[in-house]
């Protein structure tokens, strides 16, 4: 019989996690609300060409 190849070392590159504070979470909120203006904005403009579309049809 073989031997088990010993497994390699993880990698030790790893960062400590960010401590969140106010500021990147609201930083974080405004930039899901703009994501979200940003989608409702899509979705709306969807609707006004398909309504021009059959106005103009």
């Amino acid at each position: 019989m073989t031997e088990r190849v010993p497994e390699p070392m993880p990698p030790q590159t790893m960062e400590e996690p960010v401590e969140p504070d106010a500021a990147l979470a609201r930083r974080n909120v405004i930039f899901g609300l703009a994501l979200f203006s940003f989608v409702l904005l899509l979705y709306g403009a969807t609707i006004l060409v398909a309504y021009v579309y059959l106005a103009l049809d």
